[in-house]
């Protein structure tokens, strides 16, 4: 399934887009075209890629950094319709536990504020897995949408580098405008 294999890609291209990193410091970012703005702890750079999501072409925009041993990113999608939603968040929730080879060790529900009340998959989630070399990794992933937006925001690192309160801080900084 081609979302399985970005949402790979996503984390490998975060790592890419920021190879010297400082150590955290924080800024408000709101990536381009995404009502969502996020506290980075570091400059994030933006990719795209289409992706099938819910049976749908659709363009994905990632926008990640790395910083002190950490992946920080946030991925996007519009779909055609929110009634798609439900199904991509699914998707997304998948993707993330499968692309590490994971256990999801917490979840909870993910409500940002303006964002779609209700919806299955809007979870706020901790995750352990493994690298494909069999390298222990640590992520703590938001998955939410807002009408036809779907959005999974990801702290990510091998678990002796992770950061639970620089996770926590990126995660709380969720601010999605009201809907358009």
């Amino acid at each position: 399934m081609p979302v399985l294999r970005f949402s790979g890609a996503l984390l490998a291209a975060a790592a890419l887009l920021s190879a010297c990193s400082p150590a955290l410091d924080w800024r408000d970012v709101r990536p381009k075209d995404v009502n969502i703005l996020l506290t980075y702890p570091c400059k994030p750079e933006q990719i795209a890629q289409d992706v099938v999501l819910a049976d749908q072409k659709v363009k994905m925009s990632m926008t990640g950094c790395v910083a002190d041993k950490m992946t920080f990113a946030l991925a996007h999608a519009r779909l055609p319709n929110p009634a798609l939603a439900a199904r991509a968040l699914a998707q997304l929730h998948l993707a993330a536990v499968d692309n590490v080879h994971g256990s999801v060790t917490a979840s909870s529900t993910a409500a940002p504020k303006n964002a779609t009340p209700n919806l299955p998959d809007s979870l706020d989630l901790k995750i352990d897995g493994q690298t494909p070399d069999g390298k222990p990794v640590r992520e703590r992933v938001l998955l939410f949408s807002q009408g036809s937006d779907v959005y999974q925001v990801t702290a990510f690192a091998p678990t002796d580098s992770f950061k639970d309160d620089a996770a926590q801080t990126f995660a709380d900084s969720v601010n999605l405008s009201p809907s358009r």
